[in-house]
């Protein structure tokens, strides 16, 4: 009942304050599995299973405990620069609702809002709006009833949960407060900057206020668990420089006693916790800027804080918050980004795992650039990195390049000055200006001396030398800790606190144009180069889905997220965003033509909820399953497929196919219903496999170029396929003579012979048993290879791998520039509408290869014979798969027939892969992963070696990478 109550209050006060709207324009966001910038405060519900963390990237995170498996992701309306970064985090006892604010509709409504979440679907649920000031810190009383709010200006207020009403406010304080807490009795502590502790009972009369230590200030607060002591910690230091915590008599607010805080050192304590030990106790938790080393800590003391104390080396950075985990042991946030884990034996169970490159090195270290702007070296915490934009790869450098401008500050007659990490930089004695509070983090001279580059928390600011002011600027989303600029100074290169690396132009006409930037994941192998308008590139291993568009809606709506990966057929263009980098914006205009209204097709994607679940079972009967249980259901004995109902709506763009995607593979393509009334229902039969399964389905719109996915279903089988012995099947095609003459090739039929040939010797040995379905010539057409399929997808078992090469003409439709597979039988090339007829199209490829079973698999796609098709534009027949392509083209140029008068590039380089060339190790097994990155180099220099112009893409799909092997090596001639 409370909990209902509480959303309809919330609900009902959303417009009170309201004025306008949230921005509509799209802002790309980083989404990279976890937090990109400080996570300022924690909270946990009362069975010690959920956690939330708040996080300056705009985003609350909710996470398992004590696995620390991420669950949703909420988002509340953003606006630009500090506009939805959320400083303060609650979570209701029973874990079903979050509350979360910080700079929370500030920048619309003129006053700031706390918005209310449902922790289950990670909709947002409600806003309490009308807030004089940023919320710095939320609790939630034990028993739910009430909610209360710390604010930067304004005091403390607590709001009645069942009725709405306000049980009271104190707004007479004179600093934000910094921290809240309830305790089991419903009375509310704040901690203030003010130098004060205030205590408010039940019915929110002040029973005490003390200052209890003069000159520092309160910043960590906790109660403890019998709600008989209050623990404090200070963000300064006193007049000796020590760092204090206090336990205080939590009725009277007057000291008792403090802990050893001897040899810690830093500018203060941010945060303090009580939790239960292993062993029936209590130790007490205190964190900061404290460090020891290269780490910072979090002291640890037994018996409340009388015990001896330990130092538990937690993050490399400021710990910002510890929360104690019902049951024993903690959790702490720290400015890394991150949260970690205190076991109820104290020590670290885990520590923050930032999930992008650190980029704080290349300050000190290096950040260089080529003269024209593709190369960039860049330090991270991982060593010395090289992106060549040119080349699509990211990698670690060995020795630094000398030719690569790093940044200049200090040139003759220019002497910049206090610019490191200062609010007062200058140049030859000139203030350079800047905003209240912001503070200058590094510096660059130009080439011509004409100006200087300045990086700060939240802008890239160009003055001139010759009389200090500003030239240009553009704000940056998180401080711009190091730039440089390229020996012509017509390229800058800034390195952001958030993992990207961002380039902008220095034109006299457009001075700090944003060109590109660059996200690298902290796995060393993701990546994603995208635009400002959403154009995107990414790594071979992955990446696509660490970048996404964020659509405001209205001020109590859940906005809407879509990740370039959602979004791949419409936003992926390599070539686009290479062309952006140099400074020629022209195609990515042309791709945003073609596109139409960004906002209106993302927008508006179809609606998809799971409305049914159940086990198809082997005597046809159907086992129920709740589809929101809280934990994996382990599915019936003999369960061979899911039975899932869908209801749909259609917003605008109608309803396309659904893939259902089983372990990240694409195991089904449905036609949708007609929807009637803008509504419709479906029920889909989706195939398991053996042991555990991981099922998301998309829903594309009408024209399949955007989907919209459900959360994954983890569920378990009882047949593990342990005891399956994997079996290699191979489907290879290849035509020379085409039904038109005039397509006709030389080498296509060789290329797969000797495809087919080379994979089963280098299968002969790892595989139980190979087999190999040969397609050439006139076995080769629609029915042909369409069949071909047909017969494999009754065979092939998920514990088998799967090959398919085929070796043909491929064009794009003159219609929607999809991939079109020219099969033997094609007669009639005189119209576009003919070759489509005939052709195998590029929604019935992947229909076709969805009903293969095999968890592994590898698609070789070898159009090197026409120019009509780039490799680029076949890597969305991976991504719809789920399967690992490797595919290759030619230019637009006369296609080259062969490399050695016997085979084509590709399939010399495939060859040459399997006899060794590919990296392998001791044991001669080459993997998918090293066959595919060999022969994606391998193809552009083979080409190049006889004056043409091809190239090869090769892409994992799948982010969870998982690589498998191919065959063994072969020897040279075989």
């Amino acid at each position: 009942m409370i909990r209902a109550a509480l959303c309809l209050v919330l609900l009902a006060l959303a417009g009170q304050a309201s004025a306008q709207t949230p921005p509509q324009a799209p802002f790309l966001r980083i989404e990279a599995g976890g937090h990109i910038g400080a996570v300022s405060h924690l909270a946990v519900d009362a069975s010690g299973h959920l956690l939330a963390t708040a996080g300056y990237d705009k985003t609350v995170r909710l996470w398992s405990l004590p696995d620390g498996k991420p669950r949703a992701v909420l988002r509340p309306p953003i606006g630009a620069e500090q506009e939805g970064e959320i400083y303060a985090v609650a979570v209701s006892p029973d874990g079903r609702r979050v509350f979360a604010a910080g700079a929370t509709g500030g920048a619309w409504d003129g006053t700031f809002s706390i918005y209310l979440f449902d922790a289950r679907s990670g909709v947002l649920a409600g806003r309490l709006s009308g807030l004089p000031s940023p919320v710095n810190a939320l609790a939630v009383s034990p028993d739910g009833s009430r909610f209360a709010a710390g604010l930067a200006r304004g005091g403390a207020r607590v709001w009645d949960a069942a009725s709405g009403k306000s049980i009271f406010e104190d707004p007479a304080y004179a600093g934000p407060i910094r921290n809240l807490a309830f305790d089991r009795e419903g009375r509310l502590y704040t901690a203030a900057a003010d130098g004060k502790l205030r205590a408010y009972g039940p019915d929110g009369r002040k029973t005490a206020e003390k200052e209890p230590a003069p000159g520092l200030h309160p910043w960590g607060l906790a109660v403890s668990p019998d709600g008989s002591l209050l623990a404090v910690t200070y963000e300064n230091a006193d007049r000796q420089g020590h760092l204090r915590v206090d336990v205080l008599s939590a009725r009277t607010l007057l000291p008792l006693f403090s802990p050893d805080t001897d040899g810690l050192k830093g500018e203060g304590l941010l945060a303090v916790a009580w939790a239960a030990n292993d062993h029936g106790g209590v130790q007490l938790l205190a964190g900061g800027y404290a460090r020891a080393g290269a780490a910072n800590v979090i002291r640890r003391w037994d018996d409340f804080g009388l015990g001896p104390a330990t130092d538990l080396q937690a993050a490399r950075d400021t710990i910002l918050d510890i929360r104690p985990v019902p049951g024993g042991g903690a959790v702490f946030s720290a400015e890394d980004p991150g949260w970690g884990r205190i076991a109820p034996d104290g020590t670290i169970a885990s520590r923050p795992a930032p999930p992008m490159a650190d980029l704080r090195p290349a300050r000190e270290q290096r950040l260089a650039v080529s003269a024209d702007g593709s190369v960039v070296e860049f330090a991270a915490t991982s060593g010395l990195l090289r992106f060549d934009a040119a080349a699509s790869r990211l990698a670690a450098a060995p020795s630094a390049d000398a030719s690569l401008a790093v940044a200049r500050t200090a040139a003759p007659g220019l002497t910049p000055g206090n610019w490191k990490d200062s609010s007062a930089p200058r140049l030859n004695g000139v203030p350079l200006a800047l905003d209240r509070a912001e503070f200058s983090r590094s510096l660059a001279i130009l080439p011509d001396t004409s100006a200087v580059l300045l990086g700060t928390d939240t802008h890239l600011r160009l003055f001139s030398t010759r009389d200090a002011h500003q030239i240009a600027a553009v704000p940056v989303p998180a401080a711009a800790w190091a730039v440089t600029v390229n020996a012509a100074g017509t390229v800058a290169v800034a390195a952001l606190l958030d993992g990207t690396l961002r380039w902008y132009g220095l034109a006299h006409d457009a001075p700090l144009e944003p060109r590109v930037a660059l996200f690298a994941h902290s796995d060393g192998t993701r990546w994603v180069l995208f635009t400002p308008e959403g154009l995107f590139d990414h790594a071979d291993r992955g990446g696509k889905d660490l970048v996404g568009v964020h659509l405001n809606r209205g001020h109590d709506q859940q906005p809407e997220w879509t990740s370039f990966s959602q979004a791949y057929r419409a936003l992926y263009a390599p070539a686009a965003v290479r062309a952006r980098l140099a400074g020629d914006a022209g195609p990515s205009r042309t791709r945003l033509a073609e596109l139409g209204d960004l906002r209106a097709r993302l927008a508006r994607q179809p609606a998809v909820e799971i409305a049914e679940l159940c086990a198809l079972l082997a005597d046809g009967s159907c086992a129920a399953i709740d589809p929101h249980a809280a934990s994996s259901p382990r599915l019936p004995a003999q369960a061979g497929k899911l039975r899932i109902g869908l209801r749909l709506t259609d917003r605008g763009l109608g309803i396309g196919d659904i893939d259902a995607f089983v372990n990240d593979r694409n195991a089904g393509r449905f036609a949708s219903p007609e929807a009637e009334g803008g509504k419709a229902s479906t029920t889909i039969d989706v195939p398991l496999d053996p042991g555990q399964n991981s099922i998301q389905l998309r829903v594309y719109d009408k024209s399949d170029t955007v989907f919209v996915e459900t959360t994954p279903l983890d569920l378990a089988t009882a047949d593990s396929g342990a005891g399956e012995h994997g079996r290699l099947f191979v489907l290879a095609v290849g035509i020379d003579h085409f039904a038109a003459p005039t397509l006709t090739l030389n080498y296509a039929v060789a290329d797969a012979e000797t495809f087919a040939h080379a994979i089963q010797r280098a299968g002969e040995r790892l595989f139980s048993t190979v087999d190999v379905t040969l397609l050439t010539d006139q076995q080769a057409t629609r029915a042909g290879i369409l069949d071909a399929f047909d017969r494999l997808a009754g065979r092939v078992r998920p514990n088998d791998t799967f090959l398919f090469y085929v070796a043909s003409h491929g064009v794009r439709g003159q219609d929607d520039g999809r991939f079109l597979l020219i099969p033997q039988d094609v007669a009639d090339v005189t119209s576009w509408q003919s070759v489509a007829r005939a052709a195998i199209d590029e929604p019935t490829l992947i229909a076709a290869l969805s009903r293969i079973r095999a968890r592994d698999a590898l698609l070789f796609l070898d159009t090197c014979y026409s120019g009509a098709v780039t490799a680029d534009a076949l890597a969305n027949v991976g991504h719809e798969t789920g399967r690992y392509l490797l595919a290759a083209s030619t230019s637009l140029q006369e296609a080259l027939d062969s490399y050695d008068s016997r085979n084509g590039v590709f399939v010399y380089a495939v060859r040459e892969g399997l006899q060794g060339r590919a990296p392998h190790g001791a044991d001669d097994i080459i993997s998918a992963l090293a066959l595919g990155e060999y022969v994606s180099g391998r193809v552009g220099q083979l080409a190049r070696q006889k004056g043409h112009d091809q190239d090869a893409v090769f892409k994992t799909a799948q982010e969870e990478l998982h690589s498998f092997p191919i065959g063994e090596v072969i020897g040279v001639g075989q």
